[in-house]
């Protein structure tokens, strides 16, 4: 799709109705609206709401049951007094242990995506096949696999996020609303109109882009809010787990959307902003989960419904969980750079900036030896991974 993007002007979602021909759509109720859920009945489940979040999906239950995760100190995750503060003693002090099959309960950085969960990371939106990612291609660049297509010859030293992007109008998180509006309208055939023998356990990108067009679609733009309250109210896009810009956390330093960057560390410019840890102060501290992998949990809950014998619902047992993260050559990781603590996961960028980090038994950063082995490069999946000609670079 060849889309602009603006957080102005969208068109409203469309009124939930019943999700079959024989069901009735029920209410459920929160403190301050209430939205019409589909009943089910003899055909699909509805979606598990939290009350207590505006009567939004449960994120938490959704995505629990797709990336189980090991078991959480049972006082919360470990966090800092304040940014760039020491370890706060009231909670623990230790990560929890990591347990096979399962993923990391407290999560502070994106440092592991694409790794094996044991590292601490969850999979990447190449891994999940988020088909809008159009991810930068795997040539030792700075920024490799991330959104931004910096040149393969890039400086050491180039700001990664002013590398141009591939622009296509909607995030994970307008496309997992999409995914939710739509199932509750109770206007699709889902199991049939949605999925195919060649997409596996995804919405087939065909249907995903009719859908996206259909609930934010404005003439030919794509157009929604932040996933963020606004005035105490969700906008359409709205996702809890985000937690960006929390207070007094984004007073005491730079945010950078969901990254919880020092003062210094954003003063310094040219430092990507997702180098900085997720939020880890408060008490959401190491509970941000990145957008894509709501998405990727709630097609797979809808497609075990559908196709129960070939989409389990655990993610790591579907067709896209398949040898995830067993070979070096197919990691869809981010060469990370120095970090003021190479063995702290909620660690700052190192000052002066330096890219890549060394990586080896010092660091539990991923350098190029840990996502390339002894290879110069390495080819990614398309259409998650663009190897074409970036517009405007």
């Amino acid at each position: 799709m060849s889309y602009g993007k603006s957080s102005k002007g969208i068109r409203g979602s469309k009124g939930s109705k019943p999700s079959s021909k024989s069901s009735k759509g029920k209410t459920s109720k929160s403190s301050s609206m209430s939205m019409s859920y589909p009943s089910g009945g003899d055909d699909l489940k509805e979606i598990p709401i939290n009350p207590d979040d505006f009567g939004e999906p449960d994120w938490v239950k959704i995505l629990e049951i797709a990336f189980p995760t090991w078991d959480a100190p049972k006082d919360g995750c470990p966090r800092l007094t304040e940014m760039g503060g020491d370890l706060d003693p009231d909670f623990s002090q230790t990560y929890p242990p990591a347990k096979g099959g399962k993923f990391n309960p407290c999560y502070y950085t994106k440092a592991f995506a694409g790794l094996d969960p044991k590292l601490g990371g969850y999979p990447t939106p190449i891994d999940t096949r988020y088909p809008y990612e159009f991810a930068a291609p795997y040539n030792q660049q700075p920024g490799n696999g991330s959104t931004h297509h910096c040149a393969a010859d890039a400086a050491n030293d180039v700001d990664i996020g002013k590398c141009p992007k591939i622009k296509i109008g909607c995030g994970p998180d307008c496309v997992e609303m999409t995914v939710k509006n739509a199932y509750n309208s109770g206007d699709h055939d889902v199991c049939s109109e949605w999925f195919d023998g060649n997409s596996g356990c995804n919405i087939k990108i065909d249907k995903l882009d009719e859908l996206v067009i259909e609930y934010f679609g404005v003439g030919n733009q794509i157009k929604f809010q932040p996933p963020i309250l606004l005035d105490g109210v969700p906008s359409s896009t709205y996702y809890k787990l985000e937690y960006g810009g929390e207070q007094p956390a984004c007073n005491d330093g730079k945010c950078f959307g969901p990254h919880y960057c020092t003062k210094d560390v954003g003063n310094a410019g040219g430092i990507w902003g997702d180098f900085c840890p997720y939020v880890h102060t408060g008490e959401n501290s190491g509970l941000y989960r990145h957008p894509h992998l709501a998405l990727a949990a709630l097609e797979l809950w809808i497609a075990n419904q559908c196709m129960p014998s070939k989409c389990p619902s655990k993610w790591l047992d579907s067709p896209a969980g398949a040898g995830y993260a067993q070979n070096v050559k197919k990691t869809t990781g981010i060469v990370w750079i120095e970090m003021d603590d190479n063995m702290d996961p909620m660690a700052q960028p190192a000052l002066p900036y330096t890219w890549p980090n060394a990586g080896g038994k010092d660091s539990i950063f991923p350098g190029i030896e840990e996502l390339y082995g002894n290879a110069d490069s390495k080819k990614g999946e398309s259409p998650y991974v663009y190897n074409g000609e970036v517009p405007g670079k």
